[in-house]
């Protein structure tokens, strides 16, 4: 007699996919818009945070280039959010997803290279300047 063994699905792969989009459609059913290849929504979420800011925080810096070149900063607004959205959505640094590593990343800057108190049993502690601490000669 062979013994069932049992059989145990990884739901995670499934649940971490990203959400996809190909068409964008009316309610009626008529397309507004087809991608050849399917995009990520985080795509377009990325792209338009990268474009808000950009008109909200580098409009100073990119009206006196509009003034000297013509349509280079209007470019700009397109091309710098589009390669930012790409590289969010495509690069995975350590195999994380981007918010992962940058959320990561940003606690061990603040962990290990910002918070200036030693670590000892598990607990920051203060640290003692060389001043305060006096070595003397013991004989044993």
């Amino acid at each position: 007699m062979e013994k069932k063994k049992d059989v145990f699905y990884d739901y995670s792969r499934g649940l971490n996919a990203p959400y996809w989009i190909q068409e964008i459609k009316t309610k009626k059913g008529t397309r507004i818009w087809y991608f050849a290849t399917p995009m990520q929504v985080s795509f377009f979420v990325v792209f338009a945070l990268v474009f808000v800011v950009m008109i909200l925080g580098l409009s100073p810096i990119l009206t006196p280039l509009a003034r000297m070149t013509h349509s280079i900063f209007l470019l700009l607004y397109v091309y710098v959010p589009y390669k930012l959205a790409k590289f969010y959505t495509e690069y995975e640094p350590h195999g994380k997803k981007m918010h992962v590593f940058l959320v990561d990343y940003v606690c061990y800057l603040w962990d290990f290279r910002i918070n200036p108190k030693a670590i000892y049993h598990n607990e920051r502690v203060e640290t003692y300047d060389d001043e305060d601490l006096v070595f003397e000669k013991t004989d044993l």
